[in-house]
């Protein structure tokens, strides 16, 4: 995801093709890739390394729920990020499209009812990626609530002087 946005960004500050993205879902799709696609998983990750320290395990609760977020969040973010993209190119597109008489082919109420299926993918999408976090959500409720409570008995500390 990193990639591709880096990749992207630069891509879209073209002028040519940044007068197709400019105000469109392509430029939000762009921005969620890096934010929920790079920086989103790496925190997970990164969170998934150091919960189990945090609550004294070896390992989080169940290793397959950690797998089962991964894809669930990676292939929604995938649906979100592809219909934020073709949404925008056609947005783009209908807006730059004009009759022989210079008067605009559609309107922009037209262009929104155009980008109705790709916002229920969307939808869809961003569902996927919430069911991975509540997926680590669960996994992490388990992880600090596994195992049986100790009481240890804590000496006495000599004093300082």
């Amino acid at each position: 995801f990193y990639g591709m946005s880096t990749f992207e960004g630069p891509m879209m500050s073209i002028k040519t093709v940044n007068a197709l993205s400019h105000y469109t879902d392509w430029t939000v799709g762009h921005v969620h890739s890096g934010a929920l696609g790079w920086v989103g998983l790496v925190t997970m990750g990164s969170m998934y390394y150091l919960i189990p320290r945090l609550f004294g395990r070896k390992q989080m609760y169940s290793v397959k729920a950690i797998e089962i977020h991964f894809w669930t969040a990676t292939i929604g973010i995938v649906i979100y990020i592809a219909a934020m993209w073709i949404a925008g190119v056609m947005q783009g597109l209908m807006w730059r499209a004009i009759n022989p008489d210079g008067t605009l082919t559609y309107t922009f109420v037209e262009s929104v009812k155009a980008t109705y299926p790709f916002y229920f993918l969307r939808l869809m999408g961003g569902l996927l990626y919430l069911g991975g976090m509540l997926i680590m959500l669960w996994n992490t409720w388990k992880t600090a609530t596994a195992g049986k409570v100790v009481t240890v008995s804590i000496p006495n500390a000599a004093a300082h002087a």
